[in-house]
């Protein structure tokens, strides 16, 4: 018996050896001169299939670059991880694809049959013998090996290869595609023997997380620009940028560029870990005016604002010194001056900062940032909602998306789920407005050149009948209202809330200004009402319900949106600086209590949050349907 073993294990070693060769995918080392296109016909593959494969080194290649590639070579039914090895007894031997059974006592052919999934005429094949004088006690059976094709196809859908880089491990590999060691080494077999080495090709999943590959490949044209592009593609020249860096070097003719699919979006989640031994320094500017005589919490809105974000950022600290992160933070207090906030981030301690969260407004961000331009902290802006990227400071972070995205956002998710509706646009502002008419220009090319239904108040109200004589009654009728004009916006939603049931009617907006706080709540349900949003209070979160508890139980009262900012943001950043040293932008999507964080490069270099939902009334409640 002991012989067998080793007999078995010998055969079972040399079976491993081979599967480990007929891997899917393989390396390919970029020799000089050589590029994408030429690469590509090189070893019959098209440049996009390529580009799939290496996502993350994008058109420009160079010398030395390893490239994953496709084995011409594999055959899937080699592949030891599909192959089912779970029946064998340790008297079978395994050789080339086939079983070789050791009958043993009281063993019939069905018993084989059913036990190796093999048919009666399969074992007539491969085994005449039986035909002539059926089954004995020790004869060795050929038995085909069973391949799990489900499995192979399971596994092509579910996986991509993946790199090894340097300094990689299993560890930081499974915690970057959201698995445990013990499933990554379920998905490739030989790194839990043999571990990891550079240049090894992986498997990984293929999770939302990576959907990074979902790209049409664009082959860059004479005269083209980032602004034409930008155009012909519908996307801004932000994602452009972000999806291929080398366009920083300038648009060139004949250039690969990646072009993400309309419609869907490159996510990656951002997972919250605290390296062991991190340390942060943190400043926090915030406006108290302490210096003034009285402090009046009940005529001071700003006081309120401050304090209570002030209050959320304390819990927020709290929570991630519990978890282990070391934090030391100095609190000063700008007076809401932009020379009191120049002054103070004049002081040499500056230079020692990890980050400094405020001031909240920008007069005072701009202040702040001429004097760490060049300094060690990154400078968050945590409530203006005003466009920052006239400011050059590569470490500026804003918070808030600006007015613009959001537009962009709910434009972008109209295009997505458009399916034929008539469309009928709404504006509260002249129509001279160059923004309005390029909105408006967009959706005339989403609806196949046909014009749009425009309709403008006169004498600041729009006439009932307007409305009814601008809907279709045997099809769904869009709203889009452009501009901020709560007035407007009450008038819209009140003549088109009262619309027979029968009629279609979905209103979307640029933005919730405080006027719609004023509108029945019946009538927005009714109109279907859809805005963006940079934040988004799920009432029955078990996280959002253990905030306001904790926040009550220290503080006497419940914590308004501004506590709760001051806690997602003060959390999200320090999380993020305590989890990696890459830059935010590469760092993937978070969510915290109400507000969702994904970071891009704006156009003058800084950081912009354009985490947005789109939410709309079902019924009496808001429901995220993006």
């Amino acid at each position: 018996m002991k012989k067998i073993k080793i007999v078995i294990f010998i055969f079972f070693i040399g079976i491993f050896a081979t599967f480990s060769q007929q891997k899917k995918y393989i390396t390919y080392k970029v020799t000089k001169g050589e590029n994408l296109q030429s690469i590509s016909i090189k070893l019959s593959i098209t440049p996009y299939d390529l580009m799939q494969l290496n996502p993350d080194l994008g058109s420009k290649i160079k010398e030395n670059d390893i490239l994953i590639i496709p084995n011409i070579d594999y055959d899937s039914s080699k592949e030891i991880a599909d192959v089912d090895l779970m029946t064998l007894s340790e008297r079978d031997i395994v050789v080339d694809n086939y079983i070789y059974h050791d009958v043993l006592s009281k063993e019939t052919l069905y018993s084989i049959q059913k036990n190796y999934n093999v048919t009666n005429e399969e074992l007539n094949k491969l085994n005449p013998f039986l035909l002539a004088r059926g089954l004995k006690y020790g004869d060795v059976l050929k038995i085909p090996l069973q391949i799990k094709e489900e499995e192979i196809a399971k596994k092509d859908e579910n996986t991509q290869p993946y790199l090894v880089k340097p300094k990689e491990t299993k560890y930081s590999i499974a915690r970057s595609f959201g698995i445990s060691i013990a499933y990554f080494e379920q998905l490739n077999p030989k790194i839990k023997e043999i571990g990891l080495q550079i240049d090894d090709v992986v498997l990984v999943p293929k999770l939302k997380a990576t959907e990074d590959l979902d790209y049409t490949v664009h082959t860059v044209e004479k005269l083209e620009t980032l602004y034409s592009l930008s155009n012909k593609f519908e996307i801004s020249q932000e994602e452009l940028m972000v999806a291929n860096p080398e366009l920083e070097e300038g648009v060139k003719e004949g250039m690969l560029i990646k072009i993400p699919k309309k419609g869907e979006e490159n996510i990656d989640i951002f997972v919250d870990e605290i390296l062991e031994g991190k340390k942060l320094e943190v400043a926090m500017m915030l406006p108290f005016k302490v210096k003034q005589d009285t402090l009046d919490f009940e005529k001071n809105r700003l006081l309120n604002i401050t304090t209570d974000f002030y209050f959320g950022a304390l819990l927020a600290l709290d929570s991630l010194k519990k978890q282990g992160l070391s934090i030391h933070m100095k609190v000063y207090d700008t007076e809401n001056s932009a020379y009191v906030s120049g002054k103070i981030s004049e002081k040499s301690e500056f230079n020692d900062f990890d980050v400094i969260i405020g001031p909240l407004f920008l007069k005072n961000i701009k202040a702040v940032s001429k004097n760490v331009k060049y300094k060690k902290p990154m400078l968050v802006s945590p409530i203006s909602t005003q466009d920052h990227s006239g400011i050059e400071n590569y470490n500026l972070i804003q918070e808030v998306p600006t007015k613009g995205h959001l537009t962009r956002e709910i434009l972008e998710y109209i295009k997505t789920i458009y399916t034929d509706q008539k469309l009928i646009v709404i504006l509260d502002e002249e129509e001279t407005n160059h923004n309005f008419n390029a909105l408006i220009r967009e959706l005339e090319v989403m609806n196949n050149e046909e014009s749009i239904t425009i309709i403008k108040p006169e004498e600041g109200y729009i006439k009932s009948d307007v409305f009814k004589e601008n809907i279709d009654e045997n099809r769904e009728n869009w709203f889009l209202l452009l501009g901020s004009d709560g007035v407007i916006a009450a008038d819209v939603i009140n003549n088109l809330g009262v619309l027979p049931e029968e009629i279609n009617v979905t209103l979307f907006a640029l933005e919730k200004s405080r006027g719609y706080d004023k509108i029945d709540n019946n009538f927005l349900a009714r109109v279907n009402f859809h805005y963006p949003t940079f934040n988004y209070l799920d009432e029955e979160s078990l996280s959002l319900k253990y905030f306001n508890k904790n926040f009550k139980r220290k503080y006497h009262y419940y914590p308004t949106k501004y506590a709760i900012e001051g806690f997602d943001i003060t959390y999200d950043i320090l999380m993020r600086l305590s989890n990696e040293t890459t830059v935010l932008t590469q760092q993937g999507i978070s969510q915290r209590l109400a507000t969702r964080y994904n970071f891009i490069e704006n156009t003058s270099n800084s950081i912009l949050n354009k985490g947005i939902f789109i939410v709309k009334y079902e019924g009496l409640t808001l429901k995220v349907v993006k």
